[in-house]
């Protein structure tokens, strides 16, 4: 049941993952637009310390309440803060540079409205499952890609770790691999991880890397010098700096 205040402003914002993570296949959210009253979180000290505040908006302002703030991925939450960001402050994100050519700092300029999706080329199985070849065991795999929810896992696994060694990578693959050669028994699936060649576990891993949905989030900015100078677009606190003060 639709239960969006009428009084609420918002848009439809389209997914980067385009759906493949979420049971229902959802490609869009409806996402609200910042308000007057939003500039209490972003000039929030105790929230810029705890670096909450991305959380703070994401939970305000996407309207679709079927869907847990956890459950939403990496790149659609991306998405979502560009969106925030273009329509409250405008498209234009500025830092601080190195001049490759000079080695001076200068004020660089972004233009986030054109940040792209990949394409994505991946079609899914029967199980919603994307396959793959592994180059040394010769075998065909089916996974999925990471939730949101594994990916915290995996990170709280790495900082509970301490000096210890972590199963970090072998538990990543058991998360993702679902079948093995039509193979589904996961006892049969954790043996055959723990023996699986470096180079098909490094290959696999490079391959979902290069094929996984998302955004574009490197841009070419030229410096004064002329040289180009390649951004990744950071997601912290400093992406809503310009608001700071306001």
């Amino acid at each position: 049941m639709d239960n969006i205040n009428p009084m609420v402003s918002y848009d439809v914002v389209s997914l980067p993952s385009q759906g493949v993570h979420y049971e229902d296949g959802r490609k869009t959210l409806r996402v609200a637009y910042l308000t007057a009253s939003d500039e209490n979180i972003l000039m929030s000290p105790n929230l810029i310390q705890s670096e909450t505040v991305i959380d703070e908006l994401l939970k305000r302002k996407v309207l679709d309440k079927e869907i847990s703030l956890d459950e939403i991925v990496e790149e659609d939450r991306q998405a979502i803060l560009i969106f925030l960001r273009n329509t409250a402050f405008g498209t234009t994100y500025t830092l601080t540079l190195t001049d490759p050519g000079t080695k001076k700092q200068f004020e660089g300029e972004l233009d986030l409205s054109v940040l792209k999706v990949k394409e994505f080329k991946l079609e899914k199985d029967s199980n919603n499952e994307y396959s793959y070849v592994l180059p040394i065991s010769k075998k065909t795999i089916t996974f999925k890609f990471l939730t949101n929810t594994q990916e915290k896992e995996l990170q709280s696994i790495k900082d509970a770790g301490g000096s210890n060694v972590i199963p970090l990578n072998t538990k990543k693959l058991e998360m993702m691999i679902k079948s093995i050669d039509g193979q589904r028994d996961q006892m049969a699936i954790y043996q055959f991880i723990q023996n699986l060649p470096i180079k098909d576990s490094l290959d696999f891993k490079k391959f979902v890397g290069e094929n996984k949905p998302g955004l574009d989030l490197i841009v070419d900015v030229i410096a004064p010098s002329g040289e180009k100078v390649p951004v990744l677009v950071d997601f912290g606190v400093e992406f809503f700096r310009p608001f700071y003060g306001i």
